[in-house]
């Protein structure tokens, strides 16, 4: 499986390289819906790579989930090949499977440029589904505080932990898709106006995960404080693991609020391959860790006899 994530992220930046070396810019006699938002024409070859990549991560997920029978983190591949989230499980599952998706629809957005509804499908399920990934860290806290240490390490209880900042995210997603959806205008004040909503939704995301990094932090120094974090216990690699990906995820959207923040034409919007290796890529990179390190192996070899009954029930 590492041999197989190592593949993965160079045929990733190589497809980066290719995007970076392919880019045209598009003509300004006739603006068309990507010459106004992008300034340039999506590279194919790349969307294709990207969205390849992102399935066989989905693939490799939905292997280990089988595997492990963790139907818990059902949402998390179905969100490597499709990249929506909503509040419960069950409904993250249903929209987890878009973000090769949402790549894969740069294809026809670069051959229609015109197309409101291409555009729009795109801008959807590339802003939208992160969320998704998020949500599946904000589960395995509560599963990791309640079935490997102790709930007095979490500031909050961890069930009001995984609901607040799951509300948050479905309401800074919905503002991410009305701005996404005014970006699709060819009216320059619209699109303006769709950037700033987005951006919007973008600061309030990463406040939300911020606050989110800081629960966990937090929990580390508590454990660390106490000595548990030095011993050999099967959880050590999850609390890593879930640190490692919340980090990668965060400069995700950084990427993101600075693209925004530097407003239509900006440097990093109108240049494909920081597309792909500030905010595709570190989202690659965040799952790509649970193929290696699928948190149910560690879960079950660390749960307390006391809260067996976890395991199996409710999110």
């Amino acid at each position: 499986m590492l041999s197989a994530n190592i593949l993965i992220i160079v045929a990733f930046l190589i497809g980066a390289a290719r995007a970076a070396s392919g880019n045209s810019t598009v003509s300004v006699e006739a603006p068309t819906i990507v010459s106004t938002v992008f300034k340039y024409n999506p590279n194919k070859a790349a969307a294709i790579a990207a969205g390849v990549l992102y399935s066989i991560a989905s693939l490799c997920q939905f292997t280990r989930l089988f595997m492990n029978k963790a139907w818990w983190g059902l949402h998390l591949p179905i969100a490597s090949a499709c990249q929506l989230s909503s509040p419960t499980s069950k409904y993250v599952l249903t929209v987890k499977t878009v973000m090769s998706v949402g790549l894969f629809m740069r294809i026809p957005m670069a051959t229609n440029p015109n197309s409101l509804p291409i555009f729009m499908v795109q801008e959807l399920l590339i802003l939208i589904p992160p969320a998704a990934y998020l949500a599946f860290n904000y589960i395995l806290y509560r599963r990791f505080i309640v079935n490997c240490v102790d709930r007095r390490y979490s500031w909050i209880k961890p069930e009001k932990v995984i609901r607040c900042i799951l509300i948050s995210d479905i309401m800074t997603a919905s503002i991410q898709g009305a701005g996404g959806g005014l970006e699709a205008s060819t009216n320059a004040t619209s699109v303006k106006l769709g950037a700033d909503i987005v951006l919007t939704g973008l600061i309030l995301q990463i406040v939300s995960f911020a606050f989110f990094m800081i629960l966990v932090v937090h929990v580390w120094h508590g454990i660390n404080r106490n000595g548990l974090l030095f011993r050999e216990k099967p959880w050590r690699k999850i609390l890593w693991t879930w640190m490692f990906s919340s980090t990668a995820y965060m400069i995700r959207y950084i990427y993101r609020v600075t693209e925004f923040s530097q407003g239509n034409g900006g440097y990093l919007i109108t240049h494909e391959i920081y597309f792909y290796l500030l905010d595709s890529l570190p989202l690659l990179i965040g799952i790509c860790v649970y193929i290696i390190y699928w948190p149910t192996k560690y879960l079950e070899a660390s749960t307390k006899p006391v809260y067996d009954n976890e395991m199996t029930g409710r999110v």
